[in-house]
């Protein structure tokens, strides 16, 4: 292609008069061949440059992500992925409205498969999750119940107790008696049993849908966000 340099040192806007007047002279192949040549770079930038803002419109405005309406980590207990997927479905039904952008996260974060990297992670991933306040509901077995209020993961169950018995007091009742107690250490340093966990492991729900017999206990994380659905998600179990 003949040389078509513009003087580096011209004023921009003398640059872009050059630039027009070049392109008029040329027919339309020399004319994206040398668009192609000198602005590829800037083109391909462009390209990018709108995808990414494509994105996040259609993130933002046209289809954004649901909220979270309820995370449940499931720590206990062998469950299957499908059955997770049936649970989720199920809590989905009664807990959503209809057309509200929500939705119920269950998430498996199983522990003690003798591998200690990913010990390890897994304990980070926990720390971290329960500081950012994503986690509202435990499935523990009783020995992690005990640990996990001792490390201060959990809290007692009277807020959600309390919100149970204002949307069903006859629920309340027939949670009040599968309640289950462990040590929790208070503000002032000060370990007292309280009610940490509720027995689900006869849950004829729970029973549907998990691998084997086991023991697990449904518990308040410490920075749980959603009492009102932890509450429903109890009385839908109390059933």
């Amino acid at each position: 292609m003949e040389s078509m340099e513009t003087p580096v040192n011209a004023p921009f806007k003398e640059k872009v008069k050059i630039e027009i007047a070049k392109l008029r002279k040329m027919d339309f192949k020399t004319k994206m061949e040398y668009i192609w040549e000198y602005y590829k770079l800037l083109l391909i930038g462009l390209v990018i440059f709108l995808i990414i803002i494509g994105g996040l419109i259609n993130t933002w405005f046209i289809n954004p992500p649901p909220d979270t309406a309820l995370f449940i980590s499931w720590n206990s207990g062998f469950i299957f992925d499908e059955h997770i997927d049936e649970l989720t479905n199920i809590l989905n039904s009664r807990l959503i409205e209809e057309k509200e952008n929500s939705t119920v996260v269950i998430s498996p974060m199983l522990f003690g498969d003798g591998d200690p990297t990913l010990e390890i992670a897994n304990s980070q991933r926990l720390v971290a999750m329960v500081a950012a306040g994503q986690i509202d509901i435990f499935i523990l077995d009783s020995a992690m119940l005990k640990d996990y209020a001792r490390n201060g993961f959990i809290q007692p169950m009277d807020t959600v107790l309390a919100e149970v018995r204002s949307i069903d007091s006859g629920a309340y009742g027939r949670i009040e008696e599968k309640l289950t107690y462990a040590m929790y250490e208070s503000e002032e340093g000060v370990f007292n049993s309280h009610m940490m966990g509720v027995d689900i492991s006869d849950n004829p729900l729970i029973n549907e849908h998990v691998f084997f017999d086991q023991e697990l206990f449904l518990c308040l994380s410490v920075t749980a966000a959603n009492i009102e659905n932890v509450a429903k998600t109890l009385i839908i179990f109390s059933e």
